[in-house]
């Protein structure tokens, strides 16, 4: 009975979840609360901009759609998502040309559990306005390859869906790497340690892969990228974000989560993008 409770509370329409929290948005640089126009006209200089956020954060989702949506009212964009996998690009383009119906692109393939509720909509306003959408990441498959056997298993591998074998040590980070054993130490249960350097590796082999996707599509569209991922993958100005400013992109850094009562700023805070978006307050566990 608890477990269908909380499948009804997690598909409730994200609208009445926000009755109860206005999302706060912060700029990071003058440390002051503003709102959604100070992105949107920051934006204007940006080649990229991300939205890292928390995947259950449903009124992170709501926010971030509509952020999307006044974003792209007053430019050229193209939507690019972690969860869309490069192997789903056709079908993804076919449901944006209305070559198929939408009931077919849902059945195409495999989709994040909580896709058709927090990002197929960012995706139906895109078909709607005309926007390209662009899946940007590694087949899953291949990265579980990597996080198994090791990154030299996949330098065996030729795939359209993968970006060229040397992405992957190009752009290495110590304080990334760093941040990464430190999440390997805190969530590995008792008794059960993975190997450190695979599980680092495949994190590379999803920034390269998302990296490699927005970069070929800024140079060839010529459109700015609206991008969405987990916001470990871009906070700090690491793995993603630190790609595409290596591979001379102007990146917008948007880093939207929940946060606790009472809780105020410290100046590592400041440090995780151009913006905060603060989306709930919690109350102290």
């Amino acid at each position: 009975m608890l477990f269908r409770i909380f499948w009804l509370l997690l598909l409730f329409p994200t609208f009445l979840f926000s009755q109860t929290f206005n999302p706060e948005v912060y700029d990071s640089k003058s440390k002051s609360k503003v709102d959604l126009s100070s992105i949107i006209e920051k934006a204007k200089d940006a080649d990229v901009i991300i939205f890292g956020e928390e995947h259950n954060d449903k009124v992170g989702h709501a926010w971030k759609l509509e952020a999307f949506k006044k974003i792209a009212s007053t430019y050229s964009l193209l939507l690019s998502l972690e969860m869309l996998e490069k192997d789903q690009q056709r079908s993804v383009d076919e449901y944006c040309k209305g070559e198929i119906t939408e009931r077919g692109f849902l059945n195409s393939g495999k989709f994040w559990p909580n896709y058709q509720t927090d990002y197929h909509p960012m995706v139906s306003f895109a078909k709607e306005k005309n926007l390209p959408v662009l899946a940007a990441n590694a087949p899953r498959k291949y990265v579980n390859l990597v996080s198994h056997q090791g990154l030299d298993s996949l330098y065996k591998i030729r795939s359209p869906f993968l970006p060229p074998r040397y992405t992957y040590n190009l752009f290495r980070q110590k304080e990334y790497e760093e941040l990464l054993s430190a999440m390997i130490a805190e969530h590995s249960p008792t008794g059960f340690s993975p190997d450190k350097q695979k599980f680092i590796d495949a994190q590379y082999v999803w920034d390269a892969s998302m990296a490699d996707s927005i970069a070929e599509a800024y140079f060839l569209l010529k459109r700015k990228i609206v991008h969405v991922n987990g916001r470990f993958h871009s906070d700090k100005s690491l793995g993603l974000t630190y790609r595409l400013k290596q591979m001379g992109l102007n990146v917008l850094t948007v880093s939207i989560f929940p946060s606790e009562e009472g809780k105020s700023f410290q100046e590592e805070d400041w440090k995780l993008a151009d913006f905060l978006v603060i989306t709930e307050r919690k109350p102290v566990p």
